[in-house]
């Protein structure tokens, strides 16, 4: 899908990091999960998320307390040249179904929200 992007366009990188995100994440994680980013990168590069959503909090704990993981994750900005300025801004969080089902009813729209 990214080919489709120009290859200089901030949509292009951000289909690039997502897939690696995904690539990453599943040497960390043994349990189904999926990514899932939004934002207003088209106004500011700075305003993009990207969620590593998985089922347990358990897991999420274990990813969340892995420093290891999130410099991995966070130097994809470097190597897909994603806006300089934004780097530090764009935010990569993770959250489990668990949670959601917990807090939110089970909606991810609400809790995201």
């Amino acid at each position: 899908m990214r080919l489709f992007y120009p290859k200089r366009s901030v949509k292009r990188k951000i289909l690039g990091i997502k897939g690696e995100i995904q690539k990453i994440t599943s040497q960390y994680c043994n349990e189904e999960f999926w990514i899932h980013w939004y934002g207003a990168y088209k106004i500011d590069p700075k305003n993009l998320v990207f969620w590593i959503c998985v089922t347990s909090d358990l897991m999420k704990q274990n990813l969340v307390s892995n420093p290891q993981l999130m410099i991995r994750l966070r130097a994809l900005l470097v190597k897909y040249d994603y806006p300089e300025n934004a780097r530090q801004s764009v935010a990569i969080d993770f959250e489990s179904q668990e949670t959601v089902d917990r807090e939110s009813n089970g909606s991810w729209y609400v809790h995201f929200k």
